[in-house]
């Protein structure tokens, strides 16, 4: 089965400059018409996913829900939420990168009242071994809707990319595709698109 992540729209934190944000940061009006737009382009490549996951945070609950014509197919996973900020949630990402300049440099360090980048990638790591391959040699294609880094998690698991010494490798923008598809002669994932709408 292929995979396609999705990168929620632009939201309130991301027009600001946030850090993180919380899980009640909401779309802006431009992440609003990108989830529109989302949609748009899943019905030209023919993409029809199913099972649909979505991370329970409220930009990405939104953008799933616009993309896919509302909840009822959507299966939320707060394993794929993004790394949880504790009380950074709403600092500037710039105020929050001067104060603590070697901060990212290490995985494991811990957001104070949250958790850390690794914690968030363990259970990421989890989803994908739970939910992705085991399906692996089934057809179709699932989705997952989901933040920054936990797709950047989801690719250098399903890519060999190592996580605790080059985390992020991957960057992804807001209202962004990247689909991977399941080469069975290979015996592994290959991305096969990726792209901003």
């Amino acid at each position: 089965m292929d995979l396609l992540l999705i990168r929620h729209g632009q939201s309130n934190a991301n027009a600001k400059g946030l850090l993180i944000s919380t899980d009640q940061d909401e779309l802006t009006e431009l992440g609003k018409r990108q989830s529109a737009e989302l949609a748009a382009t899943l019905g030209k490549f023919g993409y029809t996913p199913s099972p649909i996951f979505c991370s329970p945070w409220m930009r990405a609950r939104q953008t799933a829900e616009r993309v896919f014509d509302g909840p009822a197919r959507l299966k939320f996973d707060a394993r794929l939420a993004e790394t949880h900020p504790g009380k950074y949630g709403t600092w500037l990402e710039a105020d929050f990168n001067r104060a603590f300049p070697d901060f990212n440099k290490v995985i494991t360090n811990r957001y104070e009242n949250g958790e850390s980048h690794l914690d968030m990638a363990d259970r990421v790591r989890e989803w994908v071994d739970t939910e992705v391959l085991p399906r692996k040699s089934e057809p179709g294609l699932m989705a997952a809707v989901a933040h920054g880094g936990p797709i950047s998690i989801v690719l250098q698991h399903l890519l060999n990319v190592p996580i605790e010494t080059h985390y992020p490798t991957f960057t992804v923008p807001n209202a962004s595709l990247t689909y991977l598809k399941w080469r069975a002669d290979l015996g592994r994932y290959c991305l096969e698109r990726a792209g901003q709408i």
